[in-house]
């Protein structure tokens, strides 16, 4: 019998010595991390290390961000691909909070406040955003790789931490990004509704919450949940709650503050993001990937052209896309077919809201990024490649990928 089997029932959430018993039975469980997810970790943020102080110290033909030149030389060049493109707006908000008349508002308080707080402790926000996200990505993959074996079983499980370790665009976990952080909680919340423990999962998803909007869906597979217990819902529903609490408090601290009360969601006109809706979001990645296929084939543009807007053409950029969008679209078919309703649901809703707000110029920008944290998809993919045996090849292929575009990024090319 466990600690927490032991503990009476009706005072799981009044009696203080129990919840810090629970407590710490419960990180004594999690620090048992599978050895296959410790390798996984270590291994993918070895390449990503080697390959990022690779494309610091390559010569290149634009410059670079100096977020990370007071560090040193081997701090820079350690820490220098972590702190590329959007981690400036979040070190930003770190050290000067969100300043009047700008942008920033589209980027969640909890990541940059938690960077502002481990600051003191590591005396810079680059390390403490850093020293964040690689304990995030740490934790998240043990918590992913647990619920996917409860769910799937423990081959799949591996599977699924190694290609989520291994995928190409990785780097971003340990970077100073909010996809460590984000998966973290989403994960932890699915985890511990999974469980039935209600309370717990209400909390992460509000934390989930206020590190990014999509974890706002988080409301609806937990609403599925309760679903075969409905005698029982209304005394857990207020869980759920939280969730819109988190968002509608971080709103109300942004009107508070002259903001607009919709600004997160206002401000993305800033990067030329549009509201078309999933369907007119498709219908203009769609276009733009005929449209970049004609060009490509008259040869009016190459396939392959590193810059500071990244490694392909926007032609080839727009083809590549619309391909990572139709596997994302076959991969939840799978997720739909393997998994509970719950899980579908999720990665149904968080893929449409990837989609809807299209850039004018490239209409799925970001994409392969934002799928990252779309747990249920990995979970699936990693029971197909499971199935098939294929773990070897997915991460040898996976991990040449992760250090070209690993040296692509740290060198200051622009990646999602």
């Amino acid at each position: 019998m466990t600690i927490e089997q032991a503990l009476p029932q009706k005072n799981r959430w009044s009696d203080p010595s129990g919840l810090a018993r629970r407590t710490a039975a419960g990180l004594v469980h999690l620090a048992r991390a599978p050895s296959w997810t410790l390798r996984a970790v270590l291994a993918s943020r070895l390449i990503v290390l080697v390959a990022g102080a690779y494309g610091v110290l390559v010569p290149r033909r634009w410059g670079l961000s100096p977020l990370s030149t007071h560090l040193g030389a081997v701090g820079n060049a350690l820490l220098g691909p972590a702190t590329r493109f959007d981690a400036a707006y979040y070190l930003s908000i770190a050290s000067h909070g969100y300043t009047r008349n700008s942008v920033l508002p589209v980027f969640f308080p909890l990541y940059p406040l938690l960077i502002h707080v481990f600051s003191y402790v590591t005396g810079s926000d680059a390390i403490a955003g850093v020293a964040i996200s690689w304990a995030s990505f740490g934790v998240a993959l043990v918590l992913l790789h647990r619920l996917t074996e409860l769910e799937l079983g423990k081959r799949a499980a591996d599977a699924t931490v190694l290609l989520l370790a291994f995928t190409p665009l990785s780097f971003f976990f340990t970077a100073v990004y909010t996809e460590s952080l984000f998966l973290l909680f989403s994960v932890g919340t699915i985890y511990a509704a999974r469980r039935e423990r209600w309370a717990l999962a209400g909390i992460l998803g509000a934390l989930a919450t206020l590190t990014r909007v999509t974890g706002i869906l988080l409301v609806v597979p937990i609403l599925i949940m309760h679903l075969p217990s409905r005698r029982r819902l209304s005394r857990h529903l207020g869980w759920v709650l939280l969730m819109p609490t988190a968002l509608f408090g971080y709103l109300t601290f942004l009107a508070a503050s002259g903001f607009s009360w919709l600004a997160p969601f206002k401000d993305e006109a800033h990067w030329y993001r549009v509201s078309a809706g999933p369907i007119g979001g498709i219908a203009s990645a769609v276009s733009a990937a005929i449209g970049s296929t004609g060009a490509i084939v008259r040869g009016a543009e190459p396939i392959y052209d590193p810059s500071r807007y990244g490694p392909l053409t926007p032609a080839a950029e727009s083809i590549y896309l619309l391909l990572v969008l139709a596997i994302a679209g076959m991969i939840l078919v799978s997720c739909l077919r393997r998994l509970p309703l719950e899980y579908g649901a999720y990665a149904a809703m968080a893929l449409m809201m990837c989609v809807s707000s299209p850039v004018l110029q490239q209409p799925l920008v970001s994409l392969d990024r934002y799928v990252l944290t779309i747990f249920p998809l990995w979970m699936a993919a990693g029971a197909w490649i499971a199935k098939r045996r294929l773990e070897r090849p997915a991460v040898v292929i996976g991990a040449i990928l992760l250090a070209f575009y690993t040296v692509q990024f740290a060198s200051g090319s622009f990646i999602a």
